[in-house]
């Protein structure tokens, strides 16, 4: 097998590289810092959605003294930074493949991503059922305020995707295209900038079975991932209606914080400010000194059936 302590995902254009045993995990204003028993120190900013359920999982790797494996952005130095991090397993290292993988490099990725994905699942919460239908609930009912048009197009584009995901996601890297609206979302929920952007590079990861959702890694933004509605209509043509970061936890506090104020005719840096105050509610930063303490789901899923136990 692959001795490699780290590798480049080049469709995603992210790496990952093996870290050890977490030491100490510090907290600062503007990012966190973790050590190994190496002494070697990673810093990750307090930028995007997803900073303060890392910061918990490596406050629990560091307790339960579980090897992890940390992602950084194309841009960042392994040795310095990081954005993600996940669980090395005993004996079943993340990063090994077959020494022959550097002839189906795709392959390998493709192979280290279902493992890590794998790992966000069995994180989650699926025993509570409440909560499972508390989101079907909201996701229909955000269908039903939808234009008759728009309708028409999440029917049409939800039965493409149950259909042919396989064909749609057969080349696994697209660009579709986005508009002010999404932007704004974008910005609202997920703290990215998507000023100047006419279309989305995303690398496909999965469907949300009978809707229009597909599950993403955003290679232009660190190896971030979200959940994109897609819009299909007649002749083919499609483009995302709606951006989301995919944590049920989140959509109380965007109600109660941006009801009036999200889809107002302000620059982007409105949203990125709204942003800002949904996450500090979301995970009770104020109130603890702007220490996080909470996690969240990182993938919603959806029974196919709403009364499945």
């Amino acid at each position: 097998m692959n001795t490699d302590s780290s590798i480049f995902l080049k469709n995603r254009s992210i790496t990952l590289a093996e870290f050890g045993y977490i030491t100490a995990v510090r907290e600062f204003e503007g990012w966190v810092e973790i050590s190994n028993d190496a002494n070697l120190k990673l810093r990750m900013k307090k930028v995007y959605h997803k900073w303060p359920h890392v910061l918990a999982k490596c406050k629990t790797f560091m307790t339960k003294n579980i090897k992890a494996v940390t992602r950084s952005g194309t841009e960042a130095s392994t040795k310095t930074h990081f954005n993600e991090i996940y669980i090395d397993p005993p004996g079943a290292r993340l990063l090994a493949f077959p020494t022959d993988g550097g002839n189906a490099p795709n392959t390998v990725e493709q192979l280290i991503m279902e493992r890590v994905w794998k790992q966000e699942v069995w994180a989650e919460d699926i025993s509570n059922k409440a909560d499972l239908l508390a989101e079907r609930d909201r996701f229909q009912t955000s269908l039903e305020i939808q234009s008759e048009r728009e309708k028409f197009l999440t029917e049409r584009t939800t039965k493409f995707l149950n259909t042919n995901y396989l064909q749609f996601s057969k080349k696994q890297i697209i660009y579709l295209r986005l508009d002010k609206r999404t932007r704004r979302r974008a910005a609202m929920r997920l703290g990215i900038d998507l000023s100047g952007h006419s279309n989305l590079k995303m690398h496909l990861e999965g469907h949300l079975y009978n809707t229009n959702f597909v599950h993403v890694t955003l290679p232009e933004f660190d190896g971030l991932d979200g959940i994109v509605g897609v819009h299909r209509n007649e002749d083919g043509n499609q483009w995302i209606s709606t951006i989301n970061n995919g944590d049920k936890g989140w959509w109380k506090h965007e109600t109660k914080i941006a009801k009036h104020r999200k889809d107002v005719d302000e620059p982007i840096t409105h949203y990125l400010s709204l942003f800002n105050e949904i996450q500090l509610s979301r995970h009770d930063l104020l109130k603890n000194g702007g220490k996080n303490t909470s996690s969240h789901q990182a993938l919603i899923k959806f029974p196919k059936n709403r009364d499945a136990s």
